[in-house]
């Protein structure tokens, strides 16, 4: 038995119809339609198609496989204290895994008369270095003219100590500086 050999190729409004007045003609040497005959001309059509379809479908599968596995690569925690890692091609280091990290210290709005140091755990330690230094921000509840300002003393890859800094400390005696607590940012690899 003779089979017809499919050839992946898509074309739109393509498949022959047989007319009425066509003669019905097989494959054989000399037929029309390079040889497979009109009779088997739509059926030849089909099958390319088929083909076609096949190999974008096997394609479509793969592509979705690899996007999966891309996808499983962002992963975060979304709370007050919390991280997200999102895999990039770096155009120096090549694939690595970026990860921000951010976080909340909170006070009871208590007043800030001294510099005053916290130490914070990041919710999960950087694997392997942290970009630039932690970033912080102060929450003040209320001024009395002076700033309290939040900066990093020190970091390593799984925590930093923050101090909440009031101008002048106790030199320009009691102030009626007061905190909420401070946010905190950091980015590693």
């Amino acid at each position: 038995m003779a089979t017809l050999i499919d050839s992946a190729e898509y074309t739109a409004n393509e498949i022959y119809q047989i007319q009425a007045t066509d003669p019905v003609e097989g494959a054989a040497t000399g037929a029309s339609y390079g040889g497979i005959g009109i009779s088997n001309e739509p059926h030849q059509q089909l099958a390319n198609r088929t083909a076609y379809l096949y190999g974008r479908q096997n394609t479509n599968i793969a592509n979705i496989g690899v996007l999966q596995a891309f996808m499983a690569g962002f992963i975060g925690s979304l709370q007050s204290n919390g991280y997200l890692k999102i895999p990039i091609l770096d155009v120096s280091r090549g694939s690595v895994t970026a990860i921000i990290q951010w976080g909340y210290y909170p006070l009871a709005d208590q007043k800030i008369a001294n510099d005053l140091e916290f130490a914070v755990n990041f919710p999960i330690p950087f694997p392997n270095t942290i970009l630039l230094p932690p970033l912080a921000t102060n929450l003040f509840a209320s001024s009395s003219g002076f700033n309290t300002v939040a900066s990093v003393v020190s970091y390593n890859n799984s925590g930093a100590t923050f101090v909440l800094d009031v101008p002048g400390g106790t030199s320009l005696g009691p102030t009626n500086e007061r905190s909420n607590g401070f946010s905190w940012l950091a980015i590693g690899l």
